[in-house]
């Protein structure tokens, strides 16, 4: 039980930081556009890499730095794109505005970029299959109870950020709340653009 706990909190810390993955969410649940299966996506992403953490692939990508190097500028390049998207879309008029908050890409669509803004962010390899994975095998015996308990944290934030955005959204059908959502939302994920550009891996 020590250890699921541990797991959790641990998890939790993790995934509660903003980012892209949030963003992207956020924004989809705001639309009650297939959030639902967006937050299962984002917790299978994350319990397959806590549990290849837990087997020992974190220990290839540390051995193989070209691997981060690959995810990292894939990532930006990526995350510049989707951020400019954003900024673009703030600047149009208001019935463009509400038509583009209206607009429902299909499914496969957006799970290929929800898959994008979580695969292709080095961090996401850093802190479920290198962190909690280096921090599951500490607990040898007990380390799937680890392992759960992150999976858990994932599973309770994503799935609540749905459901957040989903009760929220009746009240934020104005064009003034998605030119400077839009705005924000192209703001932070520059951010994490440039964060993940500059910082060391």
């Amino acid at each position: 039980m020590l250890a699921f706990m541990s797991g959790a909190i641990t998890g939790g810390g993790l995934i509660v930081a903003v980012g892209a993955q949030n963003s992207f969410l956020l924004e989809q649940s705001l639309k009650r556009h297939y959030a639902f299966p967006l937050a299962l996506l984002f917790v299978l992403s994350d319990a397959l890499s806590i549990m290849m953490g837990a087997f020992g692939v974190g220990l290839l990508i540390e051995s193989n730095p070209w691997l981060l190097d690959v995810s990292r500028w894939g990532g930006v390049l990526f995350l510049a794109w989707f951020a400019y998207t954003k900024w673009r879309a703030s600047f149009l008029d208001e019935q463009l505005i509400l038509q583009q908050s209206a607009k429902r890409l299909p499914l496969g669509p957006l799970l290929l970029m929800s898959l994008a803004v979580t695969w292709l962010n080095p961090h996401f390899y850093l802190d479920t299959m290198i962190l909690m994975g280096s921090l599951a095998n500490q607990w040898q015996d007990t380390k799937w109870e680890f392992v759960f308990g992150g999976i858990s944290a994932s599973l309770v934030w994503f799935l609540g950020l749905a459901m957040v955005g989903k009760l929220c959204a009746r009240w934020l059908e104005k064009a003034a709340f998605w030119r400077w959502f839009n705005r924000l939302n192209a703001l932070l994920i520059w951010g994490i653009a440039a964060k993940i550009a500059t910082q060391s891996l």
